[in-house]
C-alpha cells in the first residue's frame, strides 16, 4: 500500500491512495450530514431549554464543519480513471448502497419486533461496517477506532439503556464521533493542498507606519482600518504586575468603534485634541480637549469620529489582562485581509478563536451575549482542532532588536 505522504510527491497517485482523499472528502460531507441528523434526533428527544441548546450549539459546530471543507479541500480529490480506480469505485459505491439498504431495513425489524427503541441503534451499528470496510480497501486508519465504536457501541447502549435516555445517548455520540471523523478528514486534505504560486508579499503585522519625527519607542504604532483607530503603546501589563495598559490613541474622522463592553476592565480616555463623541450606556456624550471619559466594566459603549479633524488621546485600561494581544490582533486579522470591512474575521472558526479567547477583554453587544455564548465555544474548539489560532506572534508591534 502506497502510503499518503509518498503519493503526495509523486506525479501521479495510486487509484487507492486517490480514492482513500475521495472517500475522505466525499465521505466526508456525508458523515457531516448524518452528524447533523443524529445531534438533532438528540436534541428532539432531550427537549425543552436543553435541547434548544443543543440544536444550538450542534449547528454552529456543523455549520462551521461545512464551512472549513468548503473552503479547504476543493481540488484535492478528483476522480481518479483507471480500471483499478474503476474497480476501487464499484466496491465503494456497492458497499454504500448494502450500508442504506440495511439502514432502511434493520429499524422495521426491530419495530416489529417489538423494540421500537432500538430504531436509532439499529441505523448506527450499519455505519461501522461501512467504514471498517472502506479502511480495508483505500487505508483510512483513523476509520478503523470509529468503525468498531459505532458497530460495538450500539450493542452495548441497548444493553444498558432504554428509552429516551438510549435516543439522546446514541444520538449524541454518533454525532460527535462521525463529525470528528469528517472534520479530522477534511483537516487531512487541507495540507494536501498545492502551494500557491508566489503573490504580492503580505504585510508580516498591522498596517504599521513608521513616523520619521516620533521619538525612538518601545513599540510601533499600528492602524485598524475598520475602527480608524491608530494605537501606540507607552505602557504594558508587565510594567505594572498586570494593572495597568496604556496607549497613544488617534481617530481619524469617519472613525467608528462599534458598541462593546469591557467586562472586567475600567477603560479611560483622556482628550488631547479633536472631540470625540461617546455612547456610554445610551447616553450621548461629547468629550472634547482637556476632558477625561471614564467607561466602568460591564458598561456598554461606542465612540465616533464624524469629523472634520483626527481625535488624539491617551486611553487607559484597568487591569491590563490580555487588551494589548487583542487590539493586535483585530488589527492584524484586518491587515492581513481576513475581515469583512467592519472588521469581523470572514472564516467562522477564526471568529471563535479569537472573540472566545478574550472574551474577558472585550464583548461585542451584537449579537446578544448569551448568542456568542451559544456560538464561540464550539467553534473556538473546532479551531483549536484545526490549528486556527486566535493571535499569532506576526502582530506583535513591540520593537525589537533587529527591527
Amino acid at each position: 500500500m502506497t502510503t499518503e505522504p509518498e503519493a503526495a510527491k509523486a506525479a501521479d497517485l495510486t487509484p487507492a491512495v486517490a480514492w482513500s482523499r475521495r472517500v475522505r472528502r466525499i465521505g466526508g460531507f456525508i458523515q457531516a450530514a448524518f452528524a447533523a441528523f443524529w445531534l438533532i434526533r438528540a436534541s428532539l428527544a432531550i427537549g425543552g431549554p436543553t435541547g434548544d441548546v443543543l440544536l444550538a450549539v450542534s449547528g454552529v459546530a456543523v455549520i462551521g464543519v461545512f464551512t472549513y471543507a468548503i473552503k479547504v479541500t476543493a481540488g484535492t480529490a478528483p476522480r481518479p480513471a483507471g480500471p483499478e480506480a474503476r474497480r476501487i469505485e464499484r466496491s465503494v459505491t456497492l458497499a454504500t448502497v448494502i450500508e442504506l439498504a440495511a439502514a432502511l431495513v434493520l429499524p422495521v425489524i426491530v419495530t416489529a419486533m417489538g423494540h421500537s427503541g432500538w430504531v436509532l441503534p439499529s441505523i448506527v451499528i450499519t455505519i461501522g461496517p461501512l467504514l471498517l470496510w472502506l479502511d480495508h480497501l483505500v487505508h483510512i486508519p483513523r476509520y478503523r477506532p470509529v468503525g468498531w465504536a459505532l458497530t460495538a457501541g450500539p450493542v452495548i447502549l441497548v444493553a444498558t439503556m432504554s428509552g429516551s435516555a438510549l435516543a439522546v445517548t446514541t444520538g449524541i455520540a454518533a454525532g460527535a464521533v462521525l463529525l470528528g471523523t469528517a472534520a479530522a478528514g477534511f483537516r487531512d486534505l487541507a495540507h494536501l493542498r498545492p502551494a500557491r504560486p508566489p503573490g504580492p508579499a503580505q504585510p508580516e503585522g498591522p498596517m504599521i507606519m513608521h513616523q520619521p519625527d516620533s521619538y525612538a519607542a518601545a513599540f510601533r504604532p499600528f492602524f485598524n482600518p475598520a475602527t480608524g483607530e491608530w494605537i501606540e503603546y507607552t505602557a504594558i501589563a508587565a510594567d505594572s504586575h498586570g494593572q495597568l495598559i496604556r496607549f497613544n490613541w488617534r481617530s481619524v474622522p469617519g472613525g467608528v468603534i462599534t458598541e462593546h463592553i469591557h467586562p472586567h476592565q475600567e477603560e479611560r480616555f483622556t482628550i488631547i485634541a479633536g472631540e470625540a463623541h461617546f455612547t456610554l450606556d445610551g447616553e450621548h456624550r461629547v468629550a472634547g480637549e482637556g476632558e477625561t471619559i471614564v467607561v466602568p466594566a460591564g458598561v456598554p459603549h461606542s465612540e465616533a469620529n464624524p469629523g472634520p479633524a483626527e481625535i488624539e488621546g491617551v486611553v487607559e485600561l484597568r487591569p491590563a489582562l490580555h487588551a494589548k494581544e487583542f487590539h493586535e490582533a483585530l488589527a492584524g486579522l484586518v491587515a492581513d485581509g481576513k475581515t469583512t470591512p467592519r472588521g469581523a474575521p470572514r472564516n467562522p472558526l477564526q471568529l471563535g478563536a479569537t472573540f472566545w479567547h478574550f472574551r474577558h477583554e472585550s464583548r461585542v453587544t451584537l449579537p446578544p451575549i448569551w448568542v456568542q455564548n451559544l456560538m464561540f465555544p464550539p467553534l473556538w474548539a473546532l479551531a483549536k482542532v484545526f490549528g486556527v489560532r486566535p493571535y499569532y506572534d506576526r502582530w506583535d508591534s513591540r520593537v525589537r532588536g533587529d527591527d
